[in-house]
């Protein structure tokens, strides 16, 4: 069967119309004309590219050669600034069909080098002592090329070729960790010494981080995404602001330098000690660190009149959104990186009285389906 590639939609998928219903693809480009092989189902069908016949404008060779078959790029084969497109055309959708939001505007698109970005990865090792990455939808474990996977920072790649070939891997996986000064962090690999903590410097302020915890994987744009977050807060000198999700401290502390106080919440118990030794190690006294689940922390500074958060992909939920909203925050600031919960919860902020008002894309996962996004949202009264 011969169909043209009409969109890419959440997930990263492909979308075809056909007499026989609809059909998603992986690795497709718009424009691009394919024969797609598929399970036929009612309604919508995934299926898999046989061959393109005609290739889309935007279409470019692939630059890694396990494109296509590891799990972890989508948009490998597109030129990257129409990928920004595609996923601005993303955001928009999923605004119009889970958010009630139609014909929505991107106020920023913040670009970012599309090769050397990740600053960590959990590496996969097979039973024949294979290193790679897991293929797409399998637990099959495709191996690195030789040059490394293009995603990745450099001092990651040349350290796991490094090891690679020393025969010291076991079955199962292991963490590797840099930051932008060429010290690389490892956990799990036999005959080397685990690192528990990795250091990352972020617009001169210094972060500790448990070699397991959550830090943002960009290094390039990292900066510019701190600097969206603040301006959408707005901060002045008089301000108290609650941080929910606040992980080590990364948005709490860069906000304590403009505000009168800041309190972090976070649910992970090594983050908050990290985030309160972050605190001591830059000498930040006007902020504090409660360890608890968002939908009790939002308790916490009852006075604060500004509220950012930044939560894990299955974002806020009902509940916490109504929590904070019988709050009567002036600002809410919503850092997300999925398109789809994060307008589920655009929603409902606006059945609360809270309207969307800028929202910016900051390409933290170039080549991939991923797609972060930063938030303002300001009461309708």
């Amino acid at each position: 069967m011969k169909v043209k590639i009409e969109k890419i939609i959440h997930g990263g998928y492909g979308l075809m119309r056909t007499g026989q219903g609809t059909i998603l693809v992986p690795f497709g480009v718009p424009g691009d004309t394919v024969e797609v092989e598929c399970t036929p189902d009612e309604g919508v069908s995934l299926g898999w590219i046989k061959k393109v016949t005609v290739p889309s404008p935007h279409r470019r060779p692939q630059r890694c050669p396990v494109f296509g078959i590891c799990g972890g790029c989508d948009f490998d084969n597109m030129e990257y600034g129409f990928e920004l497109e595609v996923k601005a055309g993303i955001l928009i959708e999923d605004l119009d069909r889970f958010g009630g939001i139609k014909a929505a505007s991107i106020e920023e698109t913040i670009d970012s080098p599309d090769k050397g970005y990740r600053n960590n990865a959990q590496f996969k090792v097979d039973s024949h002592g294979n290193v790679g990455f897991f293929a797409k939808r399998s637990h099959e474990v495709v191996p690195l090329p030789r040059e490394g996977c293009r995603l990745l920072q450099e001092d990651i790649n040349s350290f796991v070729t490094q090891i690679r070939d020393t025969g010291c891997l076991e079955q199962g996986g292991f963490r590797v960790r840099a930051d932008m000064d060429g010290n690389v962090y490892h956990k799990g690999i036999p005959q080397y010494r685990d690192h528990t903590v990795c250091y990352y410097s972020v617009k001169g302020i210094r972060f500790r981080i448990g070699i397991d915890d959550f830090f943002q994987v960009n290094s390039f744009v990292v900066a510019r995404w701190l600097e969206k977050v603040i301006s959408y807060l707005d901060p002045s000198p008089d301000d108290e602001v609650l941080d929910l999700f606040c992980g080590a401290g990364l948005i709490t502390l860069h906000l304590a330098r403009l505000v009168g106080s800041v309190t972090g919440v976070e649910i992970n118990r090594n983050a908050v000690s990290n985030a309160r030794g972050n605190a001591e190690l830059n000498n930040v006294m006007n902020v504090r660190f409660v360890r608890a689940a968002a939908v009790n922390g939002v308790r916490c500074a009852p006075d604060a009149k500004k509220v950012v958060l930044d939560p894990p992909r299955a974002g806020l939920g009902e509940d916490l959104v109504e929590r904070i909203a019988l709050r009567k925050p002036t600002v809410v600031v919503y850092a997300s990186c999925d398109t789809a919960t994060f307008s589920r919860d655009v929603r409902y902020f606006s059945e609360r009285g809270y309207a969307l008002g800028k929202v910016s894309i900051i390409d933290m996962f170039p080549r991939t389906r991923h797609i972060e996004v930063v938030a303002r949202f300001v009461s309708k009264t």
